[in-house]
């Protein structure tokens, strides 16, 4: 039970240290996702209370934009970690050499 404990220390570890990088990917996405994300004014959704399908169809615009978010998130997080995991056997291998 402890090794599972300190393995989940250890990741948090990583994500603190990595955090600037993180918050600087999820910049870089936004950015390129700008056009992709359906916009929603409050005035749509003010008025849209008593139109079931005007609600559905904003509902699905917050799911929509959602989606595109976390599935942008997701790709460029699994690229940082493959190349940071790649990276981190190079070094090991590399210290194993000297």
């Amino acid at each position: 039970m402890e090794k599972d404990f300190s393995r989940k220390d250890m990741i948090g570890l990583i994500y603190r240290a990595q955090e600037d990088k993180i918050d600087e990917i999820i910049k870089k996405v936004n950015k390129e996702i700008k056009n992709d994300i359906k916009s929603i004014n409050i005035e749509d959704i003010i008025n849209s209370s008593n139109e079931p399908n005007k609600m559905n169809e904003i509902f699905n615009k917050i799911e929509d934009n959602y989606n595109i978010r976390i599935c942008r998130y997701n790709e460029e997080m699994y690229k940082k970690g493959f190349i940071d995991g790649v990276n981190f056997m190079l070094n090991c291998l590399n210290e194993n050499r000297k």
